[in-house]
């Protein structure tokens, strides 16, 4: 009970903006600001100790927001999210998409030095001409758009789970 109501306090007292939005799930309450624009902190888009790592880290100026990006064989539309993306195929396709997703392996804890504790679902954000095209450039894409494109941040907060 505690609980609920300390979330509702949340909610309440941090969404008196018309741009701000309250975002709970299992690990973590607080607010996003989707009219925010952030800096790319880091791309990892290669292989860290024998595995593929495509991981990106946006900063604003009240939170890190970490996430992956997988090139994938399904297509989509821009910013509509998909529940159950194949990331087995993580790196077999030509169709970019992106996914906030809490770093929670020691090395990347270390690596960040941060727990973002939010969970969306994949957003589709861009497709390219061959997959090892999107294999280059997807990690950067989904950086870049979570930092720059109001409307493709908006589609990634609202699709927290």
């Amino acid at each position: 009970m505690r609980k609920t109501i300390l979330i509702s306090l949340v909610c309440i007292t941090t969404t008196s903006y018309a741009s701000t939005m309250c975002v709970r799930n299992n690990t973590y309450v607080g607010t996003l600001r989707n009219n925010v624009n952030g800096v790319v902190s880091d791309v990892t888009n290669g292989v860290v100790n024998g595995n593929q790592k495509k991981q990106w880290a946006v900063t604003y100026d009240y939170k890190t927001i970490t996430g992956y990006a997988a090139c994938n064989g399904y297509t989509g539309n821009f910013g509509v999210p998909l529940t159950n993306l194949d990331t087995g195929a993580r790196n077999a396709g030509q169709y970019c998409w992106c996914q906030m997703w809490p770093i929670r392996d020691k090395e990347d804890l270390t690596h960040y030095n941060r727990e973002t504790g939010i969970t969306s679902y994949w957003v589709f954000l861009n497709d390219y001409s061959t997959s090892s095209s999107c294999g280059e450039s997807c990690t950067s894409a989904c950086a870049n758009a979570m930092a720059t494109n109001e409307r493709y941040r908006t589609a990634v907060f609202e699709s927290v789970w």
